[in-house]
């Protein structure tokens, strides 16, 4: 009998956690919970967890990293010394298996067993509102359909927390993968809002071209990728000075042809030992995971396939090639979503030099993902550069054409209620981006022509924490101007010199 009355007690306490949440038909607030869909590396990935042995694989240890290096690099030194390729490559497998291998899903894409997420987020407490949210996170690597049926029972159990019928997805860069499948699972019904922040919809090149084995290492990539990174640099005391010291040393190294050295001599250790480390390594390591192929666009898809030795059958072929669905229908999910009443935000970078490590290099970026890509069709230029002169002579309709003439945004899905922010390195932290979701997630009315301070095209100011609207190209002297710094300063002077040469 004493057993049953504790029983008893415990679901009394536990309906009693929840009743405030649906006490009198729900929650009154009239702002429905924010359920915040992480990127990748969200969730530690860790081996043997709880034991003496635990090694955290991803986010990935620093010292762990550095101790199987140290391992291999008499091997590296001697390789070099000897100009032996084989055991150059040998070395550098050996690196990659040490610190990435166990990472491997095996030939139905699971993970194995001493390899886990064991602090994967579930839902607590009834509190909710603009200042607040649920975080969901997962373990990259797994079929995004897996972490859409997760979201499935989250969002199930949020509701029943806070007593509304509906929540608002917040989603960054890989969210969108896991949104995408969602979507084309279970639909949009009990969502109200949907933000996409940086997200790779449509994949992004980096995966496509990497998972070809299209590799080149440029010069003014590499140096781009630099200047654009250095205004994000956390540097502590008189981080202008150093900023600005940074980007003139970039600026000198390129004049002088060093940066092309470097990577004149990266591009022969990729020849000499790229395919071993590709077969040996990468392949049977990152080719397991279907996450990472959901950043493959469908124009690579059949190209990285074959290159990455895909089974052609088995629970792992089943699950790369089932994202291919969710992906294909994600800009009807979307348009269908909207329809129906719910507000709907894409927000993309561009202008950002991307990923100096692949042909494609000269697509305009957030530094990660492609603008195209994350906006659902836009048409643009290369990076630093308007589109060109032939398409915008015939372009009639320049009602979505950005000022600076570096994107028409007419050929996007949801033209409407999609953004670009220039010079936005990819999700970086940003208040006036925040300040737009916070409109996005209270007013009815959700488009480029509803908020008078965020139209369409904006421009992210590191120095303020801001974004403006765009007005015209690029301007290192109006750039000056507004915020006169050190920096800066160096930034108008190398500009003025690479116009007068």
């Amino acid at each position: 009998m004493k057993k049953v009355i504790s029983l008893l007690l415990c679901a009394v306490l536990l309906c009693g956690a929840v009743i405030p949440a649906w006490a009198d038909g729900g929650c009154s607030c009239g702002f429905s919970p924010i359920i915040y869909v992480g990127p990748l590396g969200c969730s530690p990935i860790v081996r043997d967890a709880g034991t003496e042995e635990e090694q955290t694989l991803w986010k990935i240890d620093t010292k762990f990293l550095i101790n199987n290096l140290k391992a291999v690099l008499p091997a590296i030194g001697k390789a070099l010394l000897t100009r032996n390729t084989d055991q150059l490559g040998d070395a550098l497998t050996a690196f990659v298996h040490a610190s990435f291998g166990d990472l491997a899903l095996d030939s139905e894409g699971r993970s194995k067993e001493n390899v886990t997420t064991p602090e994967l987020n579930v839902p607590q407490g009834s509190r909710h509102g603009p200042d607040s949210d649920y975080y969901f996170d997962y373990d990259f690597r797994l079929d995004p359909y897996e972490h859409a049926d997760r979201l499935h029972d989250f969002i199930a159990q949020v509701k029943a927390l806070t007593g509304h019928d509906s929540v608002k997805l917040k989603c960054s860069s890989m969210g969108g993968v896991v949104l995408s499948a969602y979507l084309d699972k279970y639909g949009h019904d009990g969502v109200d809002v949907i933000i996409c922040r940086c997200c790779p919809l449509l994949g992004t090149a980096v995966a496509g071209e990497a998972f070809c084995g299209r590799i080149e290492l440029n010069a003014t990539a590499l140096t781009r990728y630099g200047e654009d990174a250095i205004p994000y640099l956390e540097t502590g005391f008189a981080d202008d000075l150093i900023e600005g010291s940074l980007y003139a040393l970039l600026e000198c190294l390129r004049g002088v042809g060093l940066i092309d050295g470097l990577c004149a001599l990266g591009e022969k250790l990729i020849k000499d030992v790229g395919a071993q480390v590709f077969d040996q390594a990468l392949i049977p390591i990152f080719g397991t995971f279907p996450g990472i192929w959901a950043f493959v666009p469908e124009a690579y898809f059949d190209d990285a396939v074959r290159f990455m030795k895909v089974p052609a059958q088995g629970g792992l072929h089943d699950k790369i090639f089932a994202y291919r669905r969710a992906m294909a229908n994600i800009k009807a999910n979307l348009t269908s979503a909207r329809n129906d009443g719910v507000r709907v935000c894409l927000i993309c970078g561009y202008n950002v030099q991307r990923t100096p490590l692949v042909t494609l290099w000269r697509s305009t970026s957030d530094g990660t993902v492609d603008t195209k890509y994350a906006s659902l069709g836009a048409t643009c230029g290369n990076v630093k550069e308007p589109l060109d002169d032939s398409y915008l002579s015939a372009l009639t309709d320049r009602q979505y054409l950005s000022p600076d003439l570096m994107i028409d945004a007419s050929t996007c899905a949801l033209p409407a209620c999609t953004w670009f922010v220039r010079d936005w390195l990819h999700c970086n932290g940003n208040a006036g981006i925040d300040e737009l979701f916070d409109l996005v997630m209270t007013k009815d009315e959700v488009s480029v022509t509803a908020f008078e301070k965020f139209p369409q095209f904006l421009e992210a100011n590191d120095d303020a924490d801001t974004v403006t609207p765009v007005t015209g190209a690029p301007d290192a002297r109006a750039r000056l101007k507004s915020f006169p710094s050190f920096l800066n300063l160096i930034r108008f002077l190398f500009s003025l010199i690479k116009r007068l040469a």
